[in-house]
């Protein structure tokens, strides 16, 4: 007899979980970019851009979470999108946003920021992040740097992105359309020529001694240019 009643009450809250309603609409947007690039407000416009397909008022059994992802993620600068729901009948969604590597700047095309794994996600509207630039002939013809050919342009980002030092000097890359890249540093009124993106500790461990020990006592506007294309060699002119 028990086990029946038992039954009928999980049966019954069941049925009120299905049934009800969506109250509310919570979104949540992460990432760690200093300002937001996305708001809250774009997020809900995709969420419900009509009435008719706007989650609040339904029953939960009606609303397609799926598809409530799939909307939100339309938007480039999203990265990932989960939708759940709590027991008060409020729908949450919480949105993470790109932190992006470095922005394309370019004559022939919008610009773009550039992901961690090399896709282009436009930029926002609301907030400019500040992280390298990157220009060349070699974008006019890329529409992402996800192809292996575009891997040793992305390793010299991260390479860059992860060293405190080479982060706070270098502000631009220019990539020529063989792949062959030119950093423009933050203080000297030099550039570097680095070659392609390969060998990359050996090349900046050979920078570094020229810029710590050699440029400051010789001047930063001593040189033009700066090559470590060249294995076991650093031209300065």
């Amino acid at each position: 007899m028990l086990a029946g009643v038992s039954l009928s009450l999980v049966v019954f809250a069941e049925n009120i979980h299905r049934l009800q309603k969506c109250k509310k609409i919570n979104v949540v947007i992460e990432g760690s970019n200093e300002n937001r690039l996305i708001t809250p407000q774009e997020i809900e416009t995709l969420i419900a851009p009509n009435t008719i397909v706007s989650p609040e008022g339904k029953p939960f059994d009606r609303i397609s979470f799926k598809k409530i992802e799939e909307r939100v993620r339309a938007n480039k600068l999203v990265k990932s999108c989960q939708v759940h729901r709590d027991l008060s009948g409020e729908l949450t969604v919480d949105v993470e946003e790109y932190s992006p590597l470095a922005r394309i700047v370019s004559n022939n095309k919008p610009d773009n920021y550039v992901t961690d794994n090399g896709r282009f996600i436009g930029v926002s509207p609301h907030y400019t992040v500040r992280v390298l630039l990157l220009s060349g002939s070699y974008f006019d013809e890329v529409e992402n740097l996800e192809e292996p050919k575009s891997k040793p342009i992305l390793d010299l980002l991260k390479a860059i992105n992860d060293d405190d030092f080479w982060k706070a000097q270098i502000t631009q890359l220019v990539v020529e359309k063989d792949g062959g890249i030119i950093l423009v540093p933050e203080v000297g009124n030099h550039q570097i020529e680095f070659g392609m993106g390969i060998e990359i500790e050996a090349k900046f461990k050979k920078l570094k001694i020229l810029y710590k020990e050699i440029l400051p006592s010789k001047g930063w506007d001593k040189y033009k240019k700066i090559s470590v294309k060249y294995r076991n060699q650093i031209v300065c002119e």
